[in-house]
């Protein structure tokens, strides 16, 4: 969580100032899909934690869960933000498909190095004990 929480944080920071630079509705698209991206990939991060704490056998069915949710999620709202006129006039379909990949990229890396930092924690002090 040292890596995760600041690195999604100065995502959407970084998503929110580069919509702020274009604008219009591609801007809206980026700060939306980079928001989303994160925030989902976020939240499916913590249930796969959780489920390794209290249920490991169940860590792979929290995974597929977690990126079954994502792209429901990056389907409905690219269908929505291309196909309903009321959307699209708001936000670009494309700059959202983009920012939605790129968010849900930082946080399955920076989600990644922790989880790794984490069980290297581990074995250094389950080592430590040992001895």
């Amino acid at each position: 969580m040292k890596l995760l929480l600041p690195g999604t944080l100065c995502t959407t920071a970084l998503a929110a100032f580069v919509a702020w630079r274009i604008g219009g509705t591609e801007g809206v698209g980026v700060a939306v899909g980079a928001t989303m991206g994160a925030g989902i990939s976020l939240l499916g991060h913590q249930w796969q934690q959780h489920a390794l704490r209290t249920r490991p056998e169940r860590a792979m069915q929290a995974m597929m869960v977690g990126f079954l949710f994502k792209l429901a999620i990056v389907t409905l709202g690219a269908l929505a933000f291309r196909f309903l006129e009321p959307a699209a006039a708001v936000c670009d379909w494309r700059s959202f498909l983009l920012s939605f990949a790129a968010g849900v990229l930082v946080v399955m890396v920076l989600g990644t190095l922790d989880s790794a930092l984490q069980v290297k924690r581990r074995n250094e002090l389950k080592e430590s004990q040992a001895l």
